[in-house]
C-alpha cells in the first residue's frame, strides 16, 4: 500500500494483495521505521456511517463504510473520494484508489497491480 500526502489530501494507492487483506481482515496496514520512531498507516473497514480520518500520534487511520468498501473492493470502480469538512471551514480530502503500473518503472511487478483499470484512470499514474 502506498501513501501521498498532497495539501490538505491524503492518498491510499492499494494493490490487489493489500485489497485481498483489507476484504479478508477488515484492514490493511503499513509501516515505516525512522531512527527513533515508526510512522504506520491503516485503512479500515468499520460499521461506521461514513468516512472517517484520524491522525493519532504516528499513526493515520482511515476506516471506511462497510458497504462503500464492499461495493468499491467487489467492482472496476477505481476509487473512493471523500473530502472531511473539520474546524474552520476546513477540508480533507481522502481518497482511496486501486494501484496502477507507473509508466516510469519498467521492472515494477505488474502482476499486484490493476493493469486493466488503467483506461477509468490517467495511464500509468503512481
Amino acid at each position: 500500500m502506498k501513501l501521498r500526502f498532497e495539501k490538505n489530501a491524503v492518498r491510499f494507492r492499494l494493490r490487489r494483495s493489500d485489497l485481498a487483506q483489507l476484504n479478508e481482515h477488515g484492514f490493511v496496514n503499513e509501516a515505516v521505521e525512522f531512527p527513533d520512531s515508526i510512522f504506520t498507516y491503516q485503512l479500515a473497514i468499520s460499521d461506521s456511517d461514513r468516512l472517517t480520518a484520524q491522525l493519532i500520534h504516528h499513526s493515520v487511520v482511515v476506516t471506511i463504510p462497510t458497504s462503500i468498501a464492499q461495493n468499491w473492493i467487489n467492482s472496476d470502480e477505481v476509487g473512493i473520494y471523500q473530502t472531511i469538512q473539520h474546524g474552520n471551514n476546513k477540508t480533507l480530502d481522502i481518497i482511496i484508489e486501486k494501484d496502477f503500473p507507473c509508466k516510469n518503472i519498467h521492472d515494477e511487478d505488474k502482476n499486484d497491480v490493476f493493469t486493466e483499470l488503467t483506461e477509468k484512470k490517467e495511464k500509468g499514474a503512481c
